[in-house]
């Protein structure tokens, strides 16, 4: 595309540079009146251990939501036209594809799909990428400057549960004004100076998709006009593990996603405990996603919020970029 035509004119890092400009001003433009077909918001709901729904965030009712069925496609067109294509590289496209239409799917959905459904779709896409990955590269892997072989099928099976596990810890954490973008913004910018020279491609796929995440969050930083819904946050959530199996150091995610890690993954544990072992007092003084327990617990104000995680993950990337430099 683009990049094959200018790449013998031009430096090629200026290349998915110009498309990063682009994707972030068709973004910002397109997202200034949200196209009519997508949902609007009902408010944040939960189901408790006991079966009912409550709805913890009806500020966010009557928003249009699912704008991830916006930026997404920007993002991928962006991804097509700038940067040098291969079969990996199409089929992670198309599988990002497929997760914010499953995504959109579950938004504009006027019950929702259920827990059920929505995990074993993540699942069968997170089998899709490791294979895809595995056909591609071997399942070595770096720890703290040592390279460590494991059977490939011990890494595939290690690998869906990181796919699925981003995928899910990023859907939790989206739950207040201008959080999951910013902070996936922070681990992709991470990722980019820290890894780029071990993958330029899908660094610079990182940066295309922060391009439009920033024009985004100009509309979606409180108090937000536009929700990025599960078509946006569940993509950032594959980008994010993507990302971390081709550094080459699949465990740097613990620290590249770590407020994502801690913000929604707890929930999960917790509501697993409750749920499968019964454990009724588990964390039962913490409300989870973390940031529910700030806002409606403590009282933090929202951009208050996200300041502190964008501030926590920079803390944490910073670490993980100290670590790559003994390496």
């Amino acid at each position: 595309m683009v990049f094959n035509l200018l790449k013998d004119s031009i430096p090629e890092w200026l290349i998915p540079f110009f498309g990063a400009i682009l994707g972030c001003v068709i973004t910002w433009i397109l997202l200034r009146k949200p196209f009519a077909f997508l949902p609007k918001d009902g408010g944040k709901k939960v189901e408790t251990p006991d079966g009912q729904i409550l709805v913890i965030n009806d500020k966010s009712a009557g928003k249009t939501t699912g704008v991830g069925m916006v930026f997404v496609p920007v993002f991928l067109l962006m991804s097509i036209l700038f940067l040098p294509l291969g079969a990996e590289m199409m089929i992670n496209l198309g599988l990002m594809f497929l997760m914010m239409i499953t995504g959109y799917l579950d938004d504009a959905s006027k019950a929702g799909w259920g827990e059920l459904i929505k995990g074993l779709l993540d699942f069968v896409i997170a089998v899709a990428a490791m294979v895809t990955f595995l056909c591609f590269h071997s399942s070595d892997i770096g720890f703290f400057g040592t390279t460590f072989h494991i059977p490939a099928v011990v890494y595939g099976i290690l690998g869906v549960i990181l796919m699925w596990s981003s995928i899910n810890v990023t859907n939790c954490s989206d739950g207040v004004d201008g959080l999951c973008g910013s902070v996936a913004s922070v681990s992709f910018l991470a990722y980019f100076l820290i890894f780029r020279e071990v993958m330029p491609t899908y660094a610079w796929m990182g940066i295309l998709l922060t391009a439009v995440l920033i024009a985004y969050l100009y509309y979606n930083w409180n108090p937000s006009k536009v929700l990025m819904g599960d078509a946006g946050s569940r993509t950032i959530g594959y980008m994010l593990a993507l990302l971390a199996m081709h550094s080459g150091h699949p465990f740097i995610f613990l620290l590249m996603s770590a407020v994502f890690i801690f913000d929604g993954g707890m929930g999960l544990i917790k509501v697993s405990l409750i749920r499968y072992l019964k454990m009724k007092n588990a964390f039962k003084n913490i409300r989870f996603p973390f940031h529910d327990h700030m806002r409606k617990n403590l009282g933090v104000p929202i951009p208050m919020i996200v300041m502190i995680f964008i501030g926590i993950q920079i803390m944490f990337c910073s670490l993980a970029w100290l670590i790559s430099m003994m390496w």
